[in-house]
C-alpha cells in the first residue's frame, strides 16, 4: 500500500491511498471463496460450482464486498502509517477500482487538536460571597404575596394603574406583524413595564373596548431589528382584573405552610442562601473554565465548531420562539446568528478537548455506578421510570454521549477542588 498525506486545514488531513495488487488479488481471492460456499449456479448443487463460473456469475457482488473490505483496511493503515489522532469518521471520495488491479481513494480526515496543556491545577478564582440581606428576604415576601394574590373583575369602573387588562394583542412595525397575534393576555399596567407608553396608554380602557395604540419601543426590546422603532399594537381589552394582596402575618406565613412569620423569614432566608451558593458556584465555574480556554488557544476542528455553531443557533431560536417571535422570521436570520455565536462556539469545542485532556490525565473513568446515578437523576427530572430513561438512551445510542458528559463533569469537578478560590464580595 501507498499512501501521501497533506494538511488542507488546521486538524484536517487528506490521504491519498493507493492499494498494491497483491492485497486486491488476495481479497478477491477470500471472497470468492466465501461467495462459492453458498454459490447457486445452474446445473451445479449449491455450493459445487467451479471459481471461474462462480467469478463471472458474481463479479459485481464480489466488486462490491472486496471495496468493504479494502478501504476501511487501506484508511486504518495509512493512519497508523502517518500517526494520526482521527475523531470523526473518514470522508471518503475518489474511488478508483475500474480495472479490479488498481484501487486508489482519498479519504478527509478530521484530527484531535495538538497542544500542550498548561497547568490546571492551582487556577486563582474569586468565588462571590454570600451574605443574604433583609431586603431580598423583603422582597421574596412581596413575591410570595402576588403569587397569593386574588384576582376580582372590575365592572364599574376602567383601567387605571396596577389593573391587569386580559386583552387579545397584535402589534405591528412598518405595517407588517411583529410578533404572533396574542389571546388572553394579562398586561399589568405599571410604569416599570418594559413599555411603559403602553401601559399610561391603556388606562380609561374598559371591558369591550378596542384601542389602536402607536408607542416607540424601547432600545432594550428583545429584538434588536425592532428595538426604537414607531409600533402600532391593537389592543382589545376582555376583561379588567384588580389586585388584592393578602396581609403579611400568621395567618399568610400558614397559607404558604410556615407556621408563622418569623418561621417563613427563616426559611425565606436559608433558600436564599442556598440559590445564592449555588449562583456564586457556577458564577466561580466559569471563571475557571474561561481562565482555562484563555489558557490553552489552540485550534479546533472546523466541522466540530460548524457543529456547536448550528446547536447554539437553533437553541437561540427555541428560545425566542417560546417568547412569541415568528419561526419564519428567525429562520431567515441564521447569518446573524452565526456571526454573534462563531467565537463562543470555537471556545466550547475548545473546552471539550481541554477536558478530555485533562480527564485523561488524571485517568478519569466513568463507572457503572456513575451511569446508574445520572439515569435516576434524569429519571427524577423528567417525571419517567428509571428503567425507561436507560432503555431510550440505549434505544437512541446515546450512552456514550451521556458518558462523555459524565467524565467531563468530573474532570471540573477536580479542577474546582483543586482551584485556588478566593472569596470577595
Amino acid at each position: 500500500m501507498k499512501s501521501k498525506i497533506k494538511a488542507i486545514e488546521e486538524c484536517a488531513s487528506l490521504l491519498e491511498i493507493e492499494v498494491a495488487p497483491e492485497t486486491i488479488d488476495k481479497a478477491f481471492e477470500e471472497v470468492y471463496g466465501e461467495i462459492g460456499k453458498n454459490a447457486n449456479i445452474p446445473g451445479f448443487r449449491v455450493g459445487k460450482a467451479p471459481i471461474e463460473l462462480v467469478k463471472k456469475h458474481y463479479a459485481k457482488n464480489a466488486k462490491e464486498e472486496v471495496l468493504k473490505h479494502l478501504i476501511p483496511d487501506a484508511y486504518r493503515s495509512a493512519v497508523e502509517e502517518h500517526k494520526l489522532r482521527p475523531i470523526s469518521m473518514p470522508e471518503i471520495s475518489d474511488v478508483n477500482f475500474d480495472n479490479e488491479k488498481k484501487l486508489s481513494f482519498k479519504a478527509k480526515v478530521t484530527t484531535r487538536p495538538s497542544f500542550k496543556l498548561k497547568n490546571y491545577k492551582g487556577i486563582k478564582v474569586e468565588k462571590k460571597k454570600v451574605k443574604v440581606t433583609e431586603t431580598e428576604v423583603d422582597k421574596m415576601l412581596q413575591n410570595l404575596r402576588e403569587l397569593n394574590a386574588k384576582y376580582s373583575s372590575v365592572e364599574d369602573r376602567p383601567a387605571r394603574m396596577g389593573d391587569y387588562v386580559v386583552s387579545d394583542m397584535d402589534c405591528t412595525v412598518d405595517g407588517k406583524s411583529a410578533h404572533k397575534k396574542r389571546e388572553n393576555l394579562w398586561l399589568l399596567l405599571e410604569k416599570e413595564s418594559l413599555i411603559p407608553e403602553l401601559s399610561e396608554k391603556m388606562v380609561g380602557m374598559s371591558k369591550g373596548d378596542e384601542r389602536d395604540i402607536d408607542v416607540t419601543l424601547p432600545e432594550k426590546y428583545p429584538d434588536k431589528n425592532l428595538a426604537g422603532k414607531l409600533a402600532r399594537y391593537h389592543i382589545k381589552a376582555k376583561e379588567i382584573k384588580m389586585r388584592e394582596l393578602p396581609e403579611l402575618n400568621d395567618e399568610f406565613a400558614k397559607v404558604v405552610g410556615r407556621p408563622n412569620m418569623e418561621d417563613l423569614k427563616k426559611e425565606i432566608s436559608r433558600e436564599l442562601e442556598n440559590h445564592a451558593k449555588s449562583s456564586a458556584e457556577v458564577e466561580a465555574e466559569n471563571r475557571l473554565l474561561n481562565k482555562l480556554i484563555d489558557d490553552n488557544s489552540f485550534a479546533v476542528p472546523s466541522d466540530f465548531t460548524a457543529r456547536q455553531l448550528d446547536f447554539m443557533v437553533e437553541d437561540a431560536k427555541r428560545h425566542l420562539t417560546e417568547k412569541g417571535f415568528k419561526k419564519e422570521d428567525l429562520d431567515g436570520k441564521d447569518g446573524e446568528f452565526k456571526e454573534r455565536f462563531k467565537n463562543e462556539a470555537v471556545r466550547k469545542v475548545r473546552l471539550l478537548f481541554i477536558l478530555d485532556e485533562i480527564a485523561s490525565n488524571e485517568k478519569i473513568d466513568v463507572t457503572d455506578e456513575d451511569l446508574k446515578n445520572a439515569y435516576k437523576a434524569i429519571s427524577a427530572q423528567s417525571g419517567k421510570a428509571e428503567e425507561e430513561v436507560k432503555t431510550y438512551y440505549e434505544k437512541e445510542d446515546l450512552v456514550d454521549n451521556l458518558k462523555d458528559k459524565l467524565r467531563e463533569g468530573k474532570a471540573i469537578q477536580l479542577l474546582m477542588k483543586n482551584a485556588e478560590m478566593t472569596e470577595k464580595d
